[in-house]
């Protein structure tokens, strides 16, 4: 239909305005569920024609009505991008290939994908802006991840524990090595998440694009002189994002990388 794209951009961006508080919330310490939205710098209560998401933002031009200060950027880009990995995760499903799910398998396997979207935009914004990898959020993400692929099928059993023990494994074996130098626990679970969430082929491909992000966005901060060798990065963010691009192209750079050499 042709509503539908716009349907489902819509359910996004206000999926994406609850990501919004539980970042903020999360950090703040105060309880996801209970208590009204409020202004960061004055706390005075959010009414509801504020509250409406992106739109709510163009129309205060970015600050708060009563005092004026400028609302983060962080609400209208995690919404946006919410709005558009949603749309974009219905969009490249095949839905006439037949993966022996059925259509309710199908819908399962995007809600599945629509779920781990929002987790890693949880972890790609909390750590970007905290440097911290919560286990509220990895845990429940990684038991989701194991319980949803295990029951559809659409990667191997073996895969998904597999995938989950090595990459959460390699993350150890870094911590053990440099003695929490390199990498943190935070890290390992990040791993085994990914592991869960992908299987272990996909997996890897998502390790190494995190690695050549980083690498990427190092190199280039260190050359510009916002950053040294001894600037912390947020490595987590970079996992999210190697985790998020695969999601939707894992098995095509799979299969373009085997074409090389077959």
């Amino acid at each position: 239909m042709f509503w539908t794209p716009f349907f489902i951009f819509g359910i996004g961006v206000c999926i994406g305005s609850f990501l919004n508080v539980v970042i903020f919330r999360t950090h703040e310490e105060t309880s996801i569920v209970r208590g009204r939205s409020k202004c960061q710098t004055c706390d005075v209560p959010l009414g509801v024609q504020d509250l409406v998401p992106i739109l709510s933002y163009v129309r205060l031009r970015g600050r708060c009505r009563k005092c004026q200060s400028v609302i983060s950027w962080q609400y209208p880009v995690v919404e946006v991008a919410t709005g558009v990995l949603f749309l974009l995760m219905y969009l490249t499903i095949d839905w006439n290939v037949p993966y022996n799910l059925g259509l309710q398998g199908m819908m399962v396997l995007l809600l599945r994908n629509w779920v781990f979207v929002s987790y890693l935009v949880i972890i790609f914004v909390y750590d970007l802006r905290h440097m911290y990898i919560l286990d509220r959020f990895t845990i429940p993400a990684m038991i989701f991840a194991l319980m949803v692929n295990l029951w559809l099928g659409f990667i191997p059993a073996w895969s998904v524990l597999v995938g989950g023990l090595v990459i959460g494994g390699f993350f150890w074996l870094q911590l053990l090595i440099s003695r929490g130098a390199w990498v943190g626990g935070g890290d390992i679970r990040m791993g085994a998440l990914m592991g869960f969430m992908l299987g272990l082929e996909q997996g890897f491909v998502a390790l190494f694009l995190a690695y050549i992000l980083g690498a990427f966005v190092g190199v280039g901060m260190i050359v510009s002189k916002k950053a040294t060798r001894k600037t912390p990065i947020p490595f987590g963010t970079f996992l999210a994002m190697g985790t998020v691009i695969t999601l939707f192209l894992g098995q095509p750079m799979i299969d373009w990388y085997l074409g090389l050499f077959l």
